[in-house]
């Protein structure tokens, strides 16, 4: 609705009480793929293990995708340890195994990074990601299909550019109105939140994720380097490694999320390090190359989120201190334009930072 882009988000998954609750936000395009249909689609295709000469008789996107009830090798199990996804040669015959086994064997070939982390039974291979590439295409062309014909029609009496500043203007009207739209509900209870503000108004997101194209233009740390998914940007720190920051509030990453393959080095879950022994550090948000890019001329003001890293299986380490500390003023002190922030109001894994005012910070 407020983003420039005006995306739509598209569900691979049809189940689930995240995906329904955020639906509920008005304004957002939501689409999600029926499970059920899926299902189907996939037991529709060639059964390898019946095809007399697979390796010339498919293609290679179908080529030991299906072999008898199984997909790419896996079949629904009792093990929610395996989120109810096993393979199939764990549970049957050696005889029947073996082609099975096959399945198996081709869900994780993508050379050269053929020792890529996370090849566990519940995750799809490239096969399954490509079947859903391909649905999701052939929705987006059913989806433009009326509005090319439509746009067709147009252009046997109108001028394209006459065309083209209608739909914009309609466009932006759209936005307009659902900026203006009530929102009433209080989606996390959160005491004096005003949620037009926070899910209608305009935001700066300050993040330290990869891919996020800040991180990789050197808008999130004000560097130089400007570069691509595929590296020439500022990776920031190894956390392992990293010195004494010198009172700036420095960003990291975790060596054991990388992986062995360099084309596998696209998305990361990055961080800002704050350590005990570095004292007090310190950042500006937002700084003056993302003022510069998001065209910001009045001074910033409203409500700050605070997403944290989460802990594996959520089991954090001993020296790790919570943001809910903040409250207690023994371990974590937080300040925002020189005045302490009090508490926090728990969004989610994200925090709403309070201070003497509530939760707005800014202009009085």
């Amino acid at each position: 609705g407020i983003h420039p882009t005006r995306p739509i988000l598209f569900y691979y998954d049809s189940f689930g009480e995240r995906f329904l609750k955020l639906q509920e936000f008005d304004g957002i395009g939501s689409v999600l793929m029926n499970a059920d249909a899926l299902q189907s689609i996939r037991q529709s295709m060639p059964d390898s293990n019946t095809v007399a000469d697979p390796m010339h008789d498919l293609p290679e996107a179908i080529r030991y995708y299906r072999c008898g009830q199984s997909i790419e090798g896996g079949i629904r199990c009792d093990d929610s340890m395996r989120n109810f996804v096993c393979y199939a040669d764990e549970h049957i015959s050696e005889d029947e195994a073996l082609d099975d086994n096959l399945c198996r064997i081709q869900k994780f070939d993508t050379n050269p990074c053929i020792d890529a982390r996370f090849q566990v039974s519940w995750h799809p291979g490239w096969q399954d990601h490509k079947l859903k590439g391909h649905l999701l295409g052939n929705f987006l062309i059913t989806a433009l299909d009326d509005a090319v014909i439509e746009l067709e029609q147009l252009r046997a009496s109108h001028d394209p550019g006459t065309i083209l500043k209608h739909l914009l203007q309609e466009e932006e009207k759209d936005r307009r109105t659902f900026k203006r739209t009530f929102v009433g509900k209080d989606y996390w209870n959160i005491k004096g939140m005003d949620w037009k503000l926070l899910l209608r108004g305009e935001s700066i997101c300050h993040t330290p994720l990869l891919p996020s194209k800040s991180r990789l233009q050197g808008l999130t740390t004000e560097s130089d380097l400007v570069g691509d998914e595929f590296g020439n940007f500022d990776t920031g720190f190894n956390q392992f490694l990293m010195k004494a920051p010198e009172g700036v509030l420095p960003l990291a990453f975790d060596m054991n999320d990388r992986q062995h393959c360099q084309l596998l080095e696209v998305d990361h879950k990055d961080f800002f390090l704050v350590r005990e022994q570095d004292g007090r550090v310190s950042t500006l948000v937002p700084n003056e190359r993302e003022l510069e890019v998001y065209k910001r001329s009045t001074r910033p003001e409203g409500i700050i989120m605070v997403c944290l890293k989460l802990c594996p299986l959520n089991k954090c380490p001993a020296a790790y201190v919570s943001i809910d500390e903040i409250s207690q003023s023994t371990r974590l002190f937080v300040n925002v334009d020189g005045k302490p922030v009090t508490g926090v109001r728990k969004v989610d894994n994200c925090n709403i930072l309070v201070g003497e005012r509530g939760i707005r910070w800014g202009r009085k």
